[in-house]
């Protein structure tokens, strides 16, 4: 148990900045390892053992032109993938074509989505066949810190992974957030119930300013947290201020980032005093549903 959980009931006053949790585009340990500076992807922030030991591996960039790689690989963790569409007036538009290969079957991807690759599954051989607008790219392990893969090879029935793209802000019980009206668009939405063993995820826009929820809760599950500017001309620039409150300890930033939020660990409200361009804000967890320890909705 983590120093923050055993202290979880002590006076906040006590504890260390939560600065630590926040991978901020730009710090230094926080430079992709599967993202080439000068390549079709622009990177923008890593999360890995460097920068938290335990915590979730995860990846974010702009895909700028189209490539491919060759191969199939696995990992043993299962992995997430995320691809938006960058045009915030039409989101369900990814305004590109990419080619995933998981197993025997090839997922053709031209609108918003997740893509679920359990761990073990062969995958890769990857293709952007064209690229009209820039898309946001982001891979997350749900059960490595690290990212580490090895060659694989497709022996699974042409079929069983046919479905595991995801689209749509789609829960399968249908509730949807709350929020002031004008503040989000909704995404995506992913989780156990939508596609059996996927994780707890969901993406949204942040379209203006907004002062007020969620209120304060934890969770049984670790959770990654991610605000990501929408100018991929400039990926560092939030194109905002968002404010985060974790352990009772406010954090303000300005920059694209990736948050690690602990089991356990109180967090919220996120507010956004300061906004000018739409703001792409996902959050999910290793968890298969999404339920709070502690909190109201």
């Amino acid at each position: 148990m983590t120093d923050i959980l055993q202290n979880k009931n002590k006076e906040r006053g006590t504890k260390m900045s939560v600065e630590k949790y926040f991978a901020l585009s730009g710090h230094p340990k926080c430079r992709s390892s599967i993202f080439e500076e000068g390549g079709p992807i622009v990177p923008i922030t890593t999360m890995n053992q460097n920068f938290y030991k335990g915590c979730f591996y995860a990846d974010a960039g702009w895909i700028m032109k189209p490539h491919k790689r060759d191969g199939l690989v696995k990992h043993e963790s299962d992995e997430l993938l995320m691809f938006v569409g960058s045009d915030t007036n039409n989101p369900e538009n990814l305004n590109a074509e990419i080619e995933i290969q998981l197993e025997n079957d090839i997922l053709t991807l031209k609108e918003t989505c997740f893509v679920f690759v359990p761990g073990g599954v062969a995958h890769g051989n990857i293709k952007v066949l064209s690229v009209d607008k820039p898309v946001f790219c982001y891979t997350c392990h749900l059960t490595s810190d690290s990212y580490t893969a090895v060659p694989g090879e497709a022996t699974a029935a042409v079929g069983t992974y046919a479905g595991n793209a995801v689209y749509k802000y789609a829960p399968v019980d249908g509730k949807m957030p709350t929020a002031p009206e004008g503040f989000l668009t909704l995404l995506l939405w992913i989780d156990g119930k939508k596609l059996a063993g996927a994780p707890y995820t969901e993406a949204v826009w942040f379209n203006q300013r907004n002062e007020t929820g969620p209120a304060e809760h934890d969770h049984d599950f670790d959770e990654i947290i991610a605000f990501f500017g929408s100018d991929p001309d400039n990926p560092d620039d939030l194109g905002g201020e968002i404010e985060f409150m974790i352990e009772g300890e406010k954090f303000t930033f300005t920059k694209s980032c990736l948050v690690y939020v602990p089991r356990g660990v109180d967090h919220s409200p996120i507010m956004v005093p300061k906004h000018s361009r739409p703001i792409l804000h996902f959050s999910g967890g290793n968890g298969g549903d999404y339920k709070r320890s502690s909190g109201e909705f």
